[in-house]
């Protein structure tokens, strides 16, 4: 063989080995991306938490209870309706209930039965805010809903010129009671990758009664807490 065959013999075998490497690389680079793929599949949350079933929080919640009485669906500040707010919720509960003496309690229930930690539209920080409240306090608080039940809650006090609010209110997803914005997205996240997709609930009990403070609120809370079924108060508290 010539010396010229010979370095175009060696050329030519010196071209099929980048090749040879590059299929290997990319043969790597897509078992690597196979693999990810498939532990993704394996994380993708399958276990739907949805505690509200087929009910409706309507039915649920009764118009008369321990001395409370629903007399209207209106009154409480919400925040503007819109394409992302029907998004979020699949049911939305607002009443506003009086008692005896005058005193008024106004109550939303917002609840969306598969969450992806967006709960947050009808949180007081947001919509008061945005309905032109000043949030003159926000205090971390501890509900005592029922004898051993204790719910992570914010107290909050929101106000204009002619109208002062006080507030108390708790968001669960699943079976976390997240108070901030951040927890809420983390609840979500590890539950996620327990396989889990919890449900969420927004609960917010307020009242512009001049009589009303903070102890009136949990009061107004525990009654409602006790006069529901299994079904709400699964709902309310998660299973317990």
């Amino acid at each position: 063989m010539s010396e010229t065959s010979t370095k175009r013999s060696g050329t030519a075998s010196g071209a099929a080995r980048p090749a040879l490497v590059g299929s290997r690389r990319e043969l790597l680079i897509g078992g690597g991306f196979l693999a990810a793929a498939a532990t993704a599949f394996a994380l993708k949350p399958r276990d739907p938490l949805n505690m509200l079933g087929k009910n409706k929080i309507e039915s649920l919640v009764p118009n008369r209870f321990a001395g409370w009485n629903f007399v209207a669906a209106s009154g409480l500040v919400l925040p503007p309706e819109d394409q992302l707010e029907k998004q979020l919720y699949s049911q939305l509960l607002t009443r506003t209930y009086t008692n005896a003496r005058g005193v008024q309690m106004m109550l939303l229930i917002a609840y969306n039965g598969a969450q992806d930690g967006v709960v947050q539209i009808h949180r007081p920080e947001v919509c008061y805010p945005a309905g032109g409240f000043k949030l003159t306090t926000i205090d971390e608080h501890t509900l005592p809903l029922a004898s051993g039940l204790d719910v992570p809650s914010r107290f909050i006090i929101a106000e204009t010129g002619l109208r002062r609010e006080q507030i108390i209110y708790w968001t669960r997803l699943g079976q976390a009671f997240p108070r901030r914005w951040s927890e809420q997205r983390w609840a979500v996240f590890r539950q996620n990758l327990e396989g889990k997709i919890p449900d969420g609930l927004l609960v917010r009990i307020s009242s512009v009664s001049p009589d009303v403070g903070i102890a009136e609120l949990d009061g107004f809370a525990r009654d409602l807490y006790a006069s529901v079924g299994p079904t709400m108060r699964h709902v309310l508290v998660g299973l317990r």
